[in-house]
């Protein structure tokens, strides 16, 4: 998380695409955070994607995502997620050197589709999304890594250690906003969590991360970015989905209760989960709040991308803040019991 982005050229992204890959396209660069991206296109119209890790990455971490991929296209073939492309020498991956550091190198398929976030979702598409994602839970179930479990501040089960950044948060009422949901956190949800059912999670259904057909805005055509999987309870996956698809206005639970239902329908919830939600959905929109500002202040450069949603999450925080976590309980409850 404080480590300096990669900084390679496009040039430098097309000799390692045809060097390592054996793949002559011209290279472009995709939106990413604390890696690079770039999107590789030959000739023919064919396309990649070039995922450069950041130095402080490991290898085995590189080596997690790429197995787990080919887990769950193994276990569901109709799943649209990329397929691994193996580096010449025949890992599934590579290692470049620049500046002086190392970085693991990966060349994913290219998925077509127009990202999410362009569109509003409806309650069918909420509900197709949160279907898929425990589609995704489902494929991912039995899959174990050395690499599962890394120390991340993403990962929700460790949400108690994100107290140390809220010096970060200047507005005085958001941070005692979050400082109660953390107190929820470390009350009700952290002494139940080890309780809960747990396998490797997807960890990050965001509108960016969802591809849609261009000639069909409400079908999915692909799940990207696998780079927050972690191994973790099975309902912090549905807490992170449902926390992007709160809608603004008096009701923002409103807009999150067709997917929890669509997940429901696959991959039923228990009583205990569907409890715990509100709070781990606020726990999600708390992790946005202060991993994105704590990040502004290491890279200010990135500021932009980093705080492109943060008035939209701040302002979910404040809607939910006037839902009674009992009478949220119930009507979760409720449109899962509907579905």
């Amino acid at each position: 998380m404080t480590s300096t982005p990669p900084g390679f050229e496009l040039a430098d992204a097309e000799s390692i695409a045809i060097e390592h890959f054996g793949i002559h396209a011209r290279a472009s660069l995709l939106a990413s955070d604390k890696d690079q991206n770039f999107c590789l296109e030959t000739r023919e119209g064919k396309r990649f994607t070039l995922k450069i890790a950041n130095h402080a990455e490991q290898q085995q971490a590189a080596d997690f995502q790429n197995e787990a991929l080919r887990y769950v296209a193994e276990q569901d073939t109709s799943l649209p997620i990329p397929r691994v492309f193996p580096a010449v020498s025949g890992q599934l991956y590579a290692s470049v050197d620049h500046a002086g550091r190392s970085h693991i190198v990966r060349v994913l398929s290219w998925l077509d589709g127009m990202p999410m976030h362009d569109i509003n979702a409806g309650q069918e598409l909420a509900g197709e999304l949160g279907a898929i994602l425990a589609r995704l839970g489902r494929a991912l179930r039995g899959f174990d890594h050395p690499g599962s479990n890394p120390p991340g501040l993403w990962d929700m089960k460790r949400a108690g250690s994100l107290r140390e950044l809220l010096p970060h948060i200047e507005e005085s009422n958001t941070s005692d906003l979050i400082k109660q949901v953390l107190d929820r956190f470390d009350k009700f949800v952290q002494p139940v969590l080890t309780t809960l059912r747990t396998q490797v999670i997807y960890n990050d259904l965001n509108p960016g991360n969802v591809l849609l057909d261009q000639s069909d805005p409400q079908k999915i055509a692909g799940i990207i970015d696998f780079g927050d999987l972690v191994k973790s309870p099975l309902i912090i996956d549905v807490a992170v989905a449902a926390a992007y698809q709160l809608c603004a206005g008096e009701d923002p639970l409103a807009g999150a209760l067709p997917l929890i239902a669509g997940y429901h329908t696959v991959c039923p919830l228990q009583q205990i989960e569907m409890k715990l939600l509100i709070d781990l959905i606020r726990t999600r929109l708390i992790t946005s709040l202060l991993i994105n500002t704590y990040r502004t202040t290491l890279f200010p450069e990135n500021r932009e991308y980093q705080m492109i949603s943060y008035n939209a999450v701040k302002a979910s925080l404040v809607g939910l803040d006037r839902v009674n976590s009992d009478v949220a309980s119930g009507r979760i409850m409720a449109a899962c019991d509907a579905a």
